[in-house]
């Protein structure tokens, strides 16, 4: 009788102290909280959770976990944005108080890709008197990122990679690829840039811009007895002013006028000469020259020349904007 009690006891024993896995939490659906998170929906089956975990189905390891038995998501952070390979098999795992977990899952996540966030600002580097070269990295963002420079002033972008491009346009194909460096050739001097990058994932979602990295070009060192330069349309009394700067007019035949030692001014419009008026006695004289047509918005170029004794001594390159 005894061996009869001992073996009933034996075999009722593992029902009493080994406890039922929990059931497996149902899987709703993912969210994209921003560029690095994720959030993880799931409706908890089982009243004994007093825990999640947030499992990678690829390693099988814990991602992230919650000790909250009312939990009803995981947040799963620092993702790496606009990956490529994207967040993959994901799924959650419930735990009691005596550290039993479910196993399996109703459903696996489907794999799920952040947006892009805003990269570096784009670097750039003087490569000859006429030449610089503007690069832009991923940043934050999978190296796979697509990045694209554009040239904020004039609305323009300076991709794809080791395009050669000439100044003012900036016109190019395409708008990305930047990450390898964009050279630009045949810059003026004293010309005035405003790059800004922008990455762009594998479907086609686009961060915001970066902040701009904004580059003059060297100026030129004007001769001596160069025309001096006093105004261009609104602009006045620019005598004796740095010229390493951008005027600004709202008319499109701005007069250019200033003050000369010499018999004539030649007036270099966007690379096309055209000749100034004289007026005045003596040696130094006033000159002035006013467009006979409307040279249009956007950025300009001009040089003054001073003719004397058959040569011609020129100031440095001035950049001026026509505004609407």
């Amino acid at each position: 009788m005894k061996k009869i009690i001992a073996i009933a006891v034996l075999l009722l024993a593992p029902v009493g102290s080994f406890a039922a896995v929990p059931k497996a939490p149902i899987l709703g659906e993912a969210q994209i909280i921003s560029s690095t998170a994720i959030r993880w929906h799931f409706t908890n089956r089982d009243p004994r959770a007093v825990a999640f975990e947030l499992w990678n189905v690829l390693s099988r390891s814990v991602v992230s976990k919650i000790d909250n038995p009312k939990a009803t998501y995981i947040d799963e952070n620092n993702i790496v944005p606009a990956d490529p390979d994207m967040t993959c098999g994901r799924y959650i795992v419930a735990v009691t108080a005596k550290g039993e977990r479910s196993f399996g899952q109703v459903r696996t996540y489907p794999c799920v890709r952040t947006p892009p966030v805003v990269p570096p600002a784009p670097k750039v580097e003087i490569m000859d008197k006429q030449i610089i070269k503007v690069t832009a990295s991923s940043g934050a963002n999978d190296p796979a990122t697509s990045i694209g420079i554009l040239e904020t002033q004039r609305g323009a972008w300076v991709s794809p990679s080791e395009m050669f491009v000439a100044n003012p346009e900036l016109l190019t194909p395409g708008g990305w690829g930047t990450d390898m460096g964009t050279t630009l050739i045949g810059l003026r001097p004293n010309s005035s840039y405003s790059f800004v990058a922008v990455a762009q994932s594998v479907t086609g979602e686009v961060s915001k811009f970066s902040l701009p990295t904004v580059f003059r070009m060297p100026a030129e060192k004007g001769d001596a007895f160069a025309p001096s330069l006093a105004q261009i349309g609104e602009s006045t009394g620019l005598l004796g002013k740095s010229l390493i700067q951008t005027f600004v007019t709202y008319g499109q035949t701005p007069t250019i006028a200033g003050l000369v030692n010499g018999s004539a001014v030649t007036v270099t419009l966007d690379d096309r000469p055209y000749q100034a008026k004289l007026a005045g006695a003596g040696e130094v004289k006033n000159f002035s020259f006013t467009p006979s047509f409307k040279i249009g918005t956007g950025y300009h170029y001009l040089r003054l020349g001073a003719q004397r004794e058959g040569t011609v001594a020129w100031g440095p390159t001035i950049e001026f904007l026509v505004k609407k």
